[in-house]
């Protein structure tokens, strides 16, 4: 850890020094050069960028490996980046975009979009209908939602989905099963998490389990599609215990 910890403290320090440098090539000190300066330490100097050729390498999201092989998924570069800005006092914050993380520096009333994974691109508007209709469909339009802020407690949840949805597509399911016991901790009130939590038991053929986590999502769901598959749910597995 303590490697790490000197690498971080390392970026921190290049980062500040290439935007002051960058401050006084300029004669400003805007947003623009914030961004300008992000994206030459982390991906001109350091290589930082997203894993195009194995996106859901579960290396992707595990910061260890982020740091030594300089490759990542948008919200593990997004964190990376985040952490550091914050270090220098910049409001730098995720926005609650859907299926692609994203993050924006803000200063003096300027707010720019940085798409990570892109070696810290500018986003325009443009490039996020882009990015959505790649991600969601055709048809998909920009919405106001998209550019809220996360908050930290929202952040941690995304990414641990993320880690979630890797582990079960590496039929790693007690791991899977770990991270979901993690994000209740972190959300306690969300029912969907009993329903994640059933269906791993399930796969690790803990029927009662499965069956106890199921009746907890179904005291909560009001959804009547949703309430019908897991009440199917539930009797199939009913039906493995008799």
């Amino acid at each position: 850890l303590t490697d790490y910890r000197k690498y971080i403290d390392k970026l921190e320090i290049s980062l500040n020094e290439t935007f002051e440098k960058q401050c006084a090539l300029d004669n400003s000190d805007d947003v623009s050069i914030q961004v300008k300066s992000l994206g030459q330490v982390l991906t001109g100097d350091n290589g930082f960028l997203g894993d195009n050729q194995d996106y859901d390498d579960l290396k992707n999201i595990n910061f260890f490996s982020v740091i030594d092989r300089r490759l990542g998924l948008p919200i593990s570069l997004c964190i990376l980046a985040i952490g550091l800005c914050r270090r220098l006092g910049w409001n730098a914050e995720g926005v609650n975009f859907p299926g692609h993380f994203i993050m924006r520096l803000e200063k003096n009333g300027e707010r720019i979009m940085i798409d990570a994974f892109q070696g810290f691109k500018i986003l325009e508007a443009k490039d996020l209908r882009q990015i959505l209709k790649r991600i969601i469909g055709g048809d998909a339009e920009l919405s106001t939602d998209f550019y809220l802020p996360c908050t930290n407690r929202e952040t941690l949840l995304r990414y641990q989905n993320n880690m979630k949805y890797r582990l079960i597509d590496h039929e790693q399911y007690f791991e899977a099963l770990e991270i979901v016991n993690r994000m209740t901790l972190v959300a306690p009130l969300d029912f969907r998490l009993s329903l994640d939590k059933a269906v791993l038991y399930a796969r690790l053929e803990q029927s009662k389990a499965a069956i106890d986590e199921l009746v907890v999502y179904l005291d909560h769901v009001t959804d009547p599609y949703d309430k019908a598959e897991a009440e199917a749910f539930l009797y199939e597995l009913q039906k493995q215990l008799n």
